[in-house]
């Protein structure tokens, strides 16, 4: 398939719009509220396993938490802004989830520690983060790289310090945020 140059300067312009479109929405219609919302929890989960209480039902349990939470964030914005989900975006985080907590376990095997099931769901997640930065504004990309590197170095180099370090990757989610919403132009 050969594409003019005019088509190929055409779509660019498209991207462009879209990703300046996205920016706008999220600035103006309160994105920020699902990273402060994801950040705390993600914070309130690594300190309770910080203190010593590694419940393997906790996360979970604040995840459930969290998702009622963000369907009450979408239904109630889902007022003020009138955009079209984008079902192709939406088919790649299922499939991604899928494979991660499907395919991948039953390949690998269970994870050998509490921890390393923590870290593996992080990372899982933090591969939407980068998914949605591709399809849509950088801020994403980067903030799942980060978490996800936070997250490796923890496990690997500094097992000791992994509850901080997760700590730390819920601040980033919150921080994130907060930059959003205050700073982002």
């Amino acid at each position: 398939m050969n594409i003019s140059p005019e088509e190929a300067t055409q779509a660019l312009r498209e991207i462009e719009a879209s990703r300046s479109t996205m920016r706008t929405a999220i600035q103006s219609h309160r994105g920020h509220y699902y990273l402060w919302l994801w950040g705390l929890i993600w914070m309130a989960t690594s300190a309770i396993n910080w203190l010593g209480n590694q419940n393997p039902w906790i996360a979970p349990g604040l995840c459930g938490v969290g998702l009622v939470l963000t369907f009450a964030i979408a239904f109630l914005q889902g007022r003020q802004l009138r955009a079209r989900v984008d079902k192709k975006f939406v088919a790649v985080c299922i499939a991604a989830l899928a494979f991660g907590y499907i395919a991948w376990p039953i390949i690998l095997g269970p994870p050998h520690s509490y921890k390393a099931a923590f870290g593996f769901g992080m990372v899982v997640f933090m591969q939407l983060y980068v998914i949605g930065g591709i399809w849509f504004d950088n801020y994403l990309l980067w903030v799942g790289i980060a978490v996800t590197v936070l997250t490796l170095a923890s496990l690997v180099f500094f097992p000791g310090l992994f509850w901080a370090f997760t700590l730390l990757c819920g601040a980033t989610l919150f921080g994130t945020g907060y930059y959003i919403r205050y700073f982002w132009r």
